[in-house]
Formats: structure tokens, C-alpha cells, sequence
């Protein structure tokens, strides 16, 4: 069974049929939300000042001209509230995710860039999960569970205010969704899951099959390969299967081994 990222058996086979209250909860979902935005607003400003800042206020203009996004500060926000781990499992699935958008022969600046922001970004919703749910070893309890599956929804609502996150945020949205359509939140099915969703999801559960948890060790390439190839048609485009099957093994080992380097160079903001 293929592990989801957060450490858990992807035991999540059927659409959901709880979610927050998005009418009545709007953007006051967790002052984290607000936190964050204040981070994106302002790049240079580091998460101690904006952390002390008490002008939680939303409602305000943020124009695409006076942001900027790098991958160094994607990862920063993605770490937020010091989830361990999720540092180095967002720029490895962001690696994997421009290396397999690449290997279907989409090559375009903007898309690539898509690709890494929804894949760096993706489980940022998870800042409003509590740490001991996240941080939890041992099986989730159903409400956990359906805690959890509000990621999705509550990232999704965190970015797509921003003009040039659209694209992103949709990858975000979607990132959990299956192709035989027993994903969440939507149950969406085949086509229907938006292109980068579909990409980003096998290299979400690359990044998963390989690396080590708190409870089995990261297991080889070679059998994430096996079983990236068993799940194709149900939790995976077979189409994207094929692109990820015809790029040689070394050749993911050394994006692994690259990002692993630049994980150690990247000062943390």
C-alpha cells in the first residue's frame, strides 16, 4: 500500500463526505493563514518579526508586482510551525514533479514554475492541522482522519487569493485526488483531475515509498517503481505512468541526491 505524505497508510480510498464550514469560517480558518500571508506579502521580512506582528488583518491588496516567490521561501512557508520533514519532502517532490513534467515533454518556464509552486506549497493547509495529529505515529482515529482531509481544501483557500498562484492552487486543491475517482476532497475521476494534480500525485508518492517514516525504512527505487506501476489506472494516470517509467532510475536517484545537497546549502528563513 502506497504511504501517504504525512507518514499514514493511504487508507483515504473513498471521496469525503465532511469538510469545514467554508461559508461561516472564511478566512479566519487559524491565525497560521493570516501568519503566512504576511510572510508572502513581504519576502524579506523573516517569520520572527511578522510572528510578533499582532495587524492580522485580511481584506487588503496584494498585487502579483509586489510578490516575490523563490523556492527557498516556498519551502520556508511549507515548514511552517515546525512540522518535521516537511521541509526536505516538499523539495523532493518538487524535484521529482519538474523532472516528470519534463518526461511528458512539457517544457515551458511557466509551467515548470506551476509545477514546482504547487508541489513545494501543496500541504501547506496542513499548518492549520494540529501537531499531534500530525506528528501522531501510531493509526489516526476517524476524526483524525477527516481532520486531515481538510488539507486539501484549507491550502487551496490559503493561495488562490493570489493572481499568480491560480494554477498552483489548483494543484494544491487536488493533489489528493485518485484517477479512479476514490480520491479526496472531490472524488474526482481521470480527466477531471486537473493536469498537474495528476503529475504531481506520482511524485508525492515517489517521495513517499522512498523515504524513511517513523515507522519502516525508505524502501529502493526499484520497488517504488513496482508499484507506481501496479497503481497505474487506479491511483495514477497511466499516461503519467508511462512518462515516469521511461526515465532511467539513476536518473531520479541523482534528483534525490541533488535536492538532498541543496537541502543542506539552503539557509532557513
Amino acid at each position: 500500500m502506497i504511504q501517504d505524505a504525512g507518514g499514514n497508510p493511504d487508507w483515504d480510498t473513498s471521496p469525503g463526505d465532511r469538510g469545514l464550514d467554508f461559508a461561516s469560517e472564511g478566512d479566519s480558518l487559524c491565525s497560521w493563514a493570516v501568519f503566512n500571508r504576511e510572510i508572502l506579502n513581504d519576502p524579506d521580512r523573516s517569520h520572527d518579526q511578522a510572528s510578533r506582528d499582532e495587524r492580522f488583518t485580511l481584506g487588503r491588496d496584494w498585487p502579483d508586482s509586489r510578490l516575490f516567490f523563490n523556492s527557498g521561501l516556498f519551502a520556508s512557508i511549507a515548514a511552517a510551525e515546525g512540522q518535521e520533514g516537511t521541509l526536505g519532502h516538499s523539495r523532493f517532490v518538487a524535484a521529482y514533479s519538474v523532472l516528470l513534467t519534463k518526461a511528458l515533454g512539457i517544457r515551458d518556464a511557466p509551467a515548470l514554475r506551476c509545477m514546482e509552486r504547487g508541489a513545494v506549497l501543496h500541504d501547506i493547509g496542513k499548518i492549520c492541522v494540529p501537531a499531534a495529529i500530525l506528528n501522531k505515529v501510531g493509526p489516526l482515529t476517524t476524526i483524525e482522519r477527516e481532520i486531515i482531509r481538510d488539507h486539501p481544501v484549507l491550502g487551496y483557500r490559503m493561495i488562490e487569493v493570489f493572481g499568480f498562484l491560480k494554477d498552483a492552487a489548483e494543484i494544491v486543491l487536488c493533489h489528493h485526488e485518485r484517477f479512479d475517482g476514490l480520491g479526496y476532497p472531490r472524488g474526482l475521476a481521470g480527466e477531471e483531475i486537473p493536469p498537474g494534480a495528476r503529475i504531481f500525485a506520482l511524485a508525492d508518492s515517489l517521495d513517499a515509498i522512498t523515504s524513511d517514516r517513523p515507522y519502516r525504512m525508505g524502501r529502493s527505487f526499484e520497488e517504488a517503481f513496482r508499484e507506481i506501476e501496479r497503481s497505474s489506472g487506479s491511483q495514477f494516470d497511466p499516461q503519467v505512468v508511462d512518462g515516469f517509467m521511461s526515465v532511467p532510475r539513476r536518473t531520479w536517484e541523482k534528483a534525490r541526491a541533488e535536492t538532498r545537497i541543496s537541502l543542506r546549502l539552503t539557509p532557513i528563513l
